[in-house]
This record gives C-alpha cells, sequence and structure tokens, in this order.
C-alpha cells in the first residue's frame, strides 16, 4: 500500500501544564514528528485554522475552554473537521463517551503511557493520509492506490494476475433520465456486487478499486477471472430492476434523447467486463495492462447489455 505523504507529519499539542508538553514534545519528536505547542483553546484552535496540523493533542480542561469545546469548533470548520483529535484527561467514564460524541477519535487517560501515545498517534496519522486515496462515494480505494496495485502487476517475475475492468452500459441514458443521485446508487449497487463476488469467488487476497464514475477495477488470478465476471453479471441483472420505476421496468427499456437529441429506444443498465491475465503471453508494463483493458471492454459494450470479454491471445 502507498504511503500518501512521505514525512511523519505536524501535531498541535493544546495543554498548560508545562511537564506533559516537555514530555510529549521529546517523546513524540524522537518518532519524527515536527511539533507546535500551544497553552490555550484560543491559541491552538487560531493555530489548527492556520496551518491544519496533521493531528491535534488536546488536554480535556484548559485555562480558557474545556477541550471539549475544542473538539466541537474543529468539528464544525470545513478547515479543520478532516485533522484527528487525541483528547486526554485524568478521568475516564463518561468522559470519554462525551469526547468521542464531541468529535474526538481517541482519548487517553494521564498518566500518559508515552509509547502508546506515538503509536496511537502514527495509527490515526496512517489512516488519515489513506482517506484522500479512497473514493468518497463508495469507500473503496481510488485512484492513488488502483495505480500502485496495476504498476506492482508489471514487475519482473510477478506471478500471475488478471485484472477485471468493469463498467456500465448506457450509464449515461440512465443518468439523463433518472438523475445524478440515482446513478450514484446504480455505482453503489456495482460497488456492492463486485465485493461480494470477490469475496465468495476469488482469493482472500484480491483487490477490488473504485477508479471513479462508474468505473471499477478488480486484481484477481487468471483461474478466478471468469467466475467472477459471470457472478457479477449475474447479481446486478438480478437487483438491476430495483433502479427503475415501474413502467421502465414492464418496458424493458428508457426513452432518452441521443447525441443528435432524437428521442430512442435505449437499453436498461448492463455491466460491461474486460479480463487481462498473463497466463498465456508476458505484459510488461501497467500502460499495457490499460490499453488491453479499454479494448476489451470496447468489444463487451457492443453487446448493449450485460457481457464480460476475456483476452484470448496466446503466444
Amino acid at each position: 500500500m502507498p504511503q500518501v505523504l512521505s514525512s511523519p507529519g505536524t501535531l498541535l499539542l493544546i495543554d498548560d501544564d508545562e511537564v506533559t508538553l516537555r514530555l510529549l514534545k521529546v517523546n513524540l519528536e524522537r518518532g519524527g514528528y515536527a511539533l507546535e505547542l500551544t497553552r490555550t483553546g484560543a491559541e491552538g484552535l487560531a493555530y489548527a485554522r492556520q496551518n491544519s496540523p496533521d493531528l491535534i493533542l488536546t488536554d480535556a480542561l484548559l485555562p480558557d475552554m474545556e477541550g471539549l469545546q475544542v473538539c466541537q469548533q474543529l468539528l464544525q470548520s470545513s478547515q479543520t473537521r478532516h485533522i484527528p483529535i487525541i483528547l486526554m484527561s485524568s478521568r475516564g467514564g463518561r468522559e470519554v463517551v462525551a469526547a468521542l460524541d464531541a468529535g474526538a477519535d481517541d482519548y487517553l487517560i494521564k498518566p500518559l503511557d508515552y509509547t502508546q501515545v506515538t503509536a496511537r498517534v502514527r495509527a490515526h496519522i496512517r489512516r488519515a493520509q489513506l482517506k484522500p486515496a479512497m473514493n468518497p462515494l463508495t469507500g473503496l480505494p481510488g485512484n492513488l492506490i488502483i495505480d500502485h496495485e496495476i504498476r506492482r502487476l508489471a514487475t519482473p517475475g510477478h506471478a500471475l494476475f488478471a485484472v477485471l475492468y468493469a463498467d456500465f452500459n448506457q450509464f449515461k441514458a440512465y443518468n439523463d433520465v433518472y438523475g445524478f443521485p440515482a446513478g450514484d446508487e446504480a455505482i453503489r449497487l456495482l460497488a456492492k456486487v463486485l465485493t461480494e463476488a470477490v469475496s465468495e469467488m476469488g482469493n482472500p487476497t484480491d483487490f477490488v478499486g473504485h477508479v471513479g464514475g462508474d468505473d471499477f477495477v478488480v486484481i484477481t488470478t487468471p483461474d478466478h477471472g471468469d467466475a467472477i465476471a459471470q457472478r457479477v453479471i449475474a447479481d446486478f441483472d438480478r437487483a438491476a430492476p430495483r433502479l427503475y420505476n415501474p413502467g421502465d421496468r414492464r418496458r424493458g427499456y428508457l426513452m432518452a434523447k441521443d447525441r443528435q437529441g432524437l428521442m430512442k429506444k435505449l437499453p436498461l443498465l448492463g455491466v460491461a467486463i474486460a479480463i487481462v491475465h498473463n497466463q498465456h503471453h508476458p505484459i510488461s508494463s501497467h500502460w499495457e495492462i490499460g490499453e488491453l483493458g479499454a479494448e476489451l471492454k470496447r468489444f463487451a459494450k457492443a453487446s448493449g447489455g450485460s457481457a464480460y470479454v476475456k483476452d484470448q491471445r496466446r503466444v
């Protein structure tokens, strides 16, 4: 999995206890983090809004406000709501629940175990760094991670692989008739069908990614590619009718304008899948994988409905 950031990150510490600040600074700087120290909630909030640190550690009781208020204000601002927050306190119990409800991502009880503090900081920053690499609509790995995985396949000596490229047939017509929110619902349905098919028909280490729009990628092995594609098509075609109103379901087609503005009968949504693999011939680059996938998918789309096409070339 690629690291999104190359450096550990910058941390904001908010605490008026000099001993705690000094010990946190010493221990976290050993982990390579840059530290900014503030002693009041107002100072900490001002710094966070201007500089967007990678993580914030704040005490629960500050001279000017409670740590819960700091969490709430950070969560309310679009500039800071993405920043992980760890609240520190000498009290547990209901305080923990209140802190998490207020927007804190974690809660540490004083006296602090500084080894644990560093480990938790590292874990929260790692997760936060990966969020931009995930597709927000489906929660699946996005372009950054997909590109890394595809490039890895083309390295010399890599084992046998199969890459499935999947998207919709007739998606533009569906969006034109039903609108983008319905289109998003169709994309989420395809994501669900893909992940379930891979879970049940593939290998434990198989990969499912969402490039964007209605484009998805599955990485598996050649012996599982056909079964996954067949399962995806069967499951999607079974579930797809619920995406339509009763009239369109009965007719089995949509009425929509083509690119010339003329009304035309168009088929219902289908899934087009291309399978690229290296079982019978070597593939030397990630560019070749992508080009083969695009070519094969054109053939899959020619059917107008749900279909998959597999590379049949042999050396």
